[in-house]
């Protein structure tokens, strides 16, 4: 399956005030919280960093909170620092049956290069460990 590409510009209109689709920033919580793409957004890490190492380790997580945040026919824009990791976020969700993804492929460093609004909101819906925390409890 082809993922397709997404314009900061475009994204910020579907996911702004008449906007229907969700930006799932794939980036981790700390770079989340430093701002996000203002507008309706989640943060999904697709791997966290080992806070002496730096080694990334992959969020065995990832399609559980996906699978209980998100319908799987909704609309949804993957985004993280224009990076990989949008990427393997958004072939994650395909191959969990996810119907309708698109990559934002600068990511957050496109999205300010556009001057768009951005948003340090982290709150409960919006931060992962409130989204893990509910999938946790719905299982």
């Amino acid at each position: 399956m082809t993922i397709p590409t997404i314009s900061p510009e475009d994204t910020a209109a579907r996911i702004g005030p008449d906007g229907t689709a969700t930006y799932v920033d794939v980036r981790t919580v700390g770079e989340f919280a430093e701002g996000r793409p203002k507008g309706r957004a989640i943060n999904l890490p697709i791997v966290f960093h080992h806070p002496k190492t730096g080694a990334d380790h992959p969020n065995e997580a990832f399609e559980l909170v996906a699978n209980h945040a998100i319908d799987k026919s909704a609309a949804v824009i993957v985004g993280a620092d224009g990076d990989a990791r949008a990427d393997l976020a958004a072939a994650r969700l395909a191959a969990a049956g996810f119907e309708d993804i698109q990559v934002m492929g600068s990511g957050i460093t496109g999205w300010r290069a556009a001057t768009l609004p951005v948003t340090g909101d982290n709150r409960d819906g919006v931060s992962y460990v409130s989204l893990l925390t509910a999938a946790r409890r719905a299982k």
